[in-house]
């Protein structure tokens, strides 16, 4: 054929009309554009001045033009003549169709699909181009059914089966011939009667017609028959098969084991009845999404948490259930699901249908076909609240514990009871978890007269609200839920204020945005002397644990308290000082001395803990074996050492538990001075700062003591002492010996720990002394120096 290019397009345009539905574009030698038809411009979206002239592979996506997929197909055309391809191809506005297309040689004499040797034999190509996207996508679903299907198939844990209406075996899974003990041959050839227990067969049959008529599911329970003769007791869930014209094929379902539930049923129904309570309360959610965000499966907790009906459920994005503000997150982690096959773990607030908020934890991945295609993903979403609030909890205890640590710092430098008062209210105002805080003291007297709790120091709030709200906190009205904190000793919290059905408190907590009040009792040795009322913005705040260590804190300011006022005590210039007259056996000391008829004098008592003390006694009047004697017998004293004796008195260390008048007056920030016991009778001298309460101290030794009474007050200046003035007593007692050894000891390095730097010998020998008489210089001196510092009697 001697015709030319052009002659050739336009016969093969011609020739398409023929065909309007398809495209058929002739090119030239290297793939560019010479005609266009009608099929072509209604195919691709393109008119014919816009694409003539440009390079065929204009049609394909970016992917197969960079691959070099347009020119393969060419060089395969010349090669065999024609080649056939299916794939997308792109239209005018990046419109999308799935083609089957056909690419033909043109021989340079005008034949068309014939290999081509040489290229001066090739005069262009003719693309044959038909749409194919509708059958694309009708396949992709069917693939994607069958996908489901066959997942679901294999998954099941039951026998399954399909029946044609003849009672022909047509399909089965692994589980029927593993189950029956029958051979795939022989399944193939049994009806479906063969399957039951002989009773059992007519209501099988029963069934059978129901479903293959008209009910859409059928459920029956029936003995299965193996092939060794064996019962088992089984549930069939049937229904029938109909064509796309509603034709009745036969019938299909499933069989399900249920020999342990007819083996339970009877003796464990509570069991039952308690194991389906707690599926019931199972916290996890299971679901399972497409592509599109379509929901396409779920367990009944989904309904219960998204608290939606299951009417509502279908086709609604997976976003609905969530919060607004993790929608961004829970977007990421879907998308990394489905394009990148990630498995992901995202946490997010479902919100339900009421508009409440549930935060949740999703562990999510997606599902594939065998051909790799993602169809959707599935997952399983777990309640996470009670972590979230230990969460919350335990942060909150890391700052409460970071401000009782901040607060323990100034404790051990306050002088003032105003000092660690200010510095708790200050510090827990400042933390992040808690809104304001105030202190305030109680005397018990005036508790007993009715009155209320009154505010020291605060923070964070103004005066009037301190003294106002706060105070009704401690104080608790008729209507509250609480009790006050000075009647059990125990913090008391009251939570969701703004929601409180007191006005005041429901008033105040919305005004000043605050949700939890903590009131904690400041408690010595279970006496009550003043409350803190902490104020926190979280209705969680204080809760079980939080308590616990507030609780505890109470207490240790109670304490600190009095053991500054103790220690300062020891320091004050101006003390008063009480005298005191007790027959009172509830006394350790008073019961030894009438028991014994002796003179006993108290020279130092060594509190170990707050339940155990150390008495220095030195007795008079009557001998160590009777003394020892009573220390024995005395339930309350549980040692007793005599440290040293003399002809007229012994020196004792004893060992004394349980409540003691020691104990009581450190309550009281007071010291026991002196004490003399004679015959059963004592006089104790005890000191205490000019701003004890002293009506209170002499009530509480009155009370536990009631056979004491208070015989004198006086105040008392003490001489302060410089440092001079103890260094000149110390110089004053040791003789110059004594003086050397202890100095020659000390800076030769024999007190260096835990190894000496020098031995008694090697100091002795400095001194040109005997080893024997620096020990007995040395013990000397230092007895006479701890005599000084404690301010014994030399």
């Amino acid at each position: 054929m001697d015709s030319t290019l052009d002659e050739v397009s336009l016969e093969i345009t011609e020739l398409s009309t023929l065909d309007s539905d398809a495209a058929v574009v002739p090119l030239d030698s290297d793939g560019v554009v010479t005609g266009w038809n009608d099929g072509a411009r209604r195919l691709t979206g393109y008119d014919e001045g816009a694409i003539l002239g440009s390079h065929y592979r204009t049609l394909f996506p970016p992917a197969a033009r960079d691959s070099g997929r347009p020119n393969q197909l060419l060089e395969r055309a010349q090669t065999d003549g024609t080649v056939e391809d299916n794939g997308w191809r792109i239209g005018a506005e990046e419109r999308r169709l799935w083609a089957r297309d056909i690419v033909a040689t043109i021989g340079a004499d005008g034949t068309i699909g014939d290999p081509i040797d040489a290229e001066t034999d090739l005069r262009g190509y003719v693309w044959f181009v038909r749409d194919r996207t509708e059958e694309h996508e009708r396949q992709r679903e069917l693939r994607e059914e069958k996908a489901f299907a066959e997942n679901v198939f294999e998954a099941q844990p039951d026998i399954v089966y399909a029946f044609d209406a003849e009672g022909n075996y047509l399909e089965w899974n692994d589980r029927v011939p593993a189950v029956t003990g029958y051979s795939e041959s022989e399944l193939a050839e049994m009806t479906p009667l063969e399957f039951v227990a002989p009773a059992d067969r007519e209501r099988i049959d029963e069934a059978i017609q129901r479903a293959l008529e008209g009910d859409e599911h059928v459920t029956v329970e029936a003995d299965l028959l193996t092939k060794d003769g064996r019962r088992i007791p089984y549930e069939f869930n049937s229904a029938r098969i109909t064509d796309d014209e509603g034709n009745v094929l036969g019938f299909t379902g499933t069989g399900r084991d249920i020999s342990e539930r007819k083996a339970r049923e009877r003796a464990l129904r509570e069991e039952k009845a308690f194991t389906e309570s707690l599926l019931e309360a199972q916290p996890d959610v299971l679901y399972a999404y497409d592509t599109e965000g379509n929901l396409i499966q779920w367990n009944g907790r989904f309904e219960l948490a998204a608290d939606y009906d299951l009417d509502d459920l279908d086709d609604i994005d997976p976003l609905t259930f969530i919060a607004p503000e993790d929608h961004e997150h829970i977007s990421e982690a879907i998308e990394r699901i489905l394009e990148k096959g990630e498995r992901v773990t995202a946490e997010g607030r479902v919100i339900t249908e009421d508009g409440r908020r549930i935060p949740y934890e999703f562990n999510s991945a997606r599902i594939t076909d065998d051909e790799g295609n993602v169809l959707g993903y599935t997952g399983v979403g777990r309640d996470i609240s009670e972590r979230k609030a230990r969460e919350r909890e335990l942060k909150r205890l890391e700052r409460l514990n970071a401000v009782i640590r901040a607060i323990d710092e100034t404790i051990v430098a306050a002088e003032t009871r105003e000092e660690i008062e200010t510095a708790i209210v200050e510090e827990f105002a400042a933390a992040d978890a808690y809104r304001f805080a105030a202190i305030g003291r109680v005397e018990p007297a005036a508790r007993a007269d009715g009155h209320a709790w009154d505010p020291e120091i605060w923070a964070g709030i103004d005066e009037p609200a301190a003294d106002g709200v706060l105070a009704s906190f401690v104080d608790p009205p008729a209507d509250a839920s609480g009790t006050s904190p000075f009647e059990t000793r125990t913090v008391q919290r009251y939570r969701h204020l703004s929601e409180s059905p007191i006005d005041e408190w429901r008033t105040d907590a919305r005004e000043r945005g605050y949700e939890a009040i903590a009131v904690v009792p400041i408690v010595a040795a279970d006496r009550p002397t003043g409350a803190l009322v902490v104020g926190a913005d979280e209705a969680s705040a204080f809760a079980d644990r939080e308590r616990e260590v507030l609780q505890e804190f109470g207490g240790t300011i109670g304490h600190a308290i009095n053991a500054m006022a103790v220690r300062r005590l020891l320091y004050m210039d101006t003390v008063v000082e009480l005298e005191f007259e007790s027959s009172d056996r509830g006394d350790s000391c008073i019961r030894m001395s009438a028991l014994t008829g002796s003179t006993l004098s108290v020279d130092h008592v060594l509190p170990l803990t707050d339940e155990v003390f150390v008495y220095y006694l030195t007795v008079t009047g009557a001998a160590p074996e009777r003394i020892r004697e009573v220390a024995r017998d005395d339930e309350a004293i549980t040692e007793s050492r005599l440290i040293d004796a003399t002809d007229e008195e012994s020196y004792w260390e004893i060992v004394v538990r349980g409540a003691t008048i020691t104990a009581l007056l450190a309550e009281y920030g007071a010291r026991l001075q002196s004490k003399t016991v004679r015959d059963g009778a004592g006089t104790l001298t005890v000191q205490v700062s000019p701003d004890a309460n002293l009506r209170d101290l002499n009530d509480a030794v009155t009370s536990a003591y009631p056979e004491t009474r208070l015989v004198s007050k006086r105040t008392i200046d003490r001489p302060v002492e410089t440092w001079s003035d103890f260094r000149q007593r110390v110089e004053s007692a040791l003789t110059e010996k004594q003086r050397l050894a202890l100095e020659a000891a000390y800076h030769g390095g024999y007190f260096e720990w835990p190894t000496r730097n020098s031995d008694a010998g090697e100091i002795a020998d400095r001194l040109g002394i005997a080893r024997q008489t620096f020990h007995q210089h040395l013990r000397v001196a230092l007895a006479k120096l701890l005599s000084a510092y404690f301010r014994a009697d030399e």
